[in-house]
Order: C-alpha cells, then structure tokens, then sequence
C-alpha cells in the first residue's frame, strides 16, 4: 500500500516544451503536495526551440547542477549537487509545483522584457503551500501553459 501511494503522488515527469524563439531563464520548483516541506528549487538554463523530459530532480543536467532543498520549515535550504541522495530521497514524495521564467534574446543575453509575469502552476494541487501561479498566462512575448496529467503523472510546461 505504501509504495502505491507513493506512486500516486510521486514527483513524476517534467516535460519542458520552448517553442518559442528565446532562451529562457527559469527558476523550477518541486514539493510535497500535503505541506510545504520538502520543497526543492532551483534556478535553469533553458534553450529557444529545445523540448525536453526531466524525469527528477537528479536528470535536471545539462539544465542546472543543482537543487536547493528544505526539509523543515523555518530551516535554511540545503544546497544539493547533481546526482544526490537527497534528491533521490525526496523525489517519490513531491510533484512538480511551479516554474517562473524571463524570457532572453539567444544572440545577445539581454533578457526581453514581457508585460506580465510567467508564474506558472497550479495552486490547488498544493492547498497547504500554493505559491501564486496560474495554468494559462498570455503575455505580449510569449504565452505560457502549465497541466497535470494524473494518468501518466506528468507535468507539463509549454512555451510558445
């Protein structure tokens, strides 16, 4: 019974799809969908026109080196190297929860300044701890989705 529960709502598959034509500099979040802790964040690199599947927090590489993960709340995060033990361990107890991104231009590195904020997620799946997201932004530079399939326990963040 544990470890089918564990199943349900263990972290699962981050597919992260950039259709759009800039790189994208992300901050992505993952956490207990009871509490707050554990939550483990990190900040991303993540290329114009690139589609790819991150299975857990330790297959984030080439993207990032590394999570910043807490515990217990009112402690300071605990800085983690890819692969990690902690991130092995949290990992069938958390689910993708948020990711924020500024979009930049791939020749020049100036970020491109868009007229709202890409805070996407969904904060009823994490009642305890919502960070403040949505599932659909529509900016003026690039419009955003962000869905939960339960049946594959996948998430899904789309950049076009």
């Amino acid at each position: 019974m544990g470890l089918a529960f564990s199943l349900c709502f263990s972290q699962g598959k981050l597919y992260l799809q950039n259709y759009s034509n800039y790189d994208l500099m992300m901050r992505v979040v993952g956490g207990s969908t009871t509490s707050c802790v554990p939550e483990a964040i990190t900040s991303m690199s993540f290329p114009a026109a690139t589609q790819a599947v991150i299975n857990n927090y330790n297959d984030a590489f080439p993207y990032t080196t590394g999570w910043s993960v807490t515990t217990t709340m009112g402690t300071n995060p605990i800085g983690q190297t890819i692969p990690s033990g902690l991130l092995t361990a949290i990992s069938p107890i958390t689910r993708w929860k948020f990711a924020y991104y500024q979009t930049q231009d791939p020749v020049t590195g100036s970020t491109v300044y868009d007229t709202v904020d890409h805070n996407m997620g969904d904060s009823a799946a994490f009642p305890y701890c919502p960070w403040n997201s949505s599932t659909f932004i529509d900016g003026t530079v690039t419009d955003s989705f962000w869905f939960y399939i339960p049946s594959d326990n996948a998430t899904y963040l789309v950049i076009q």
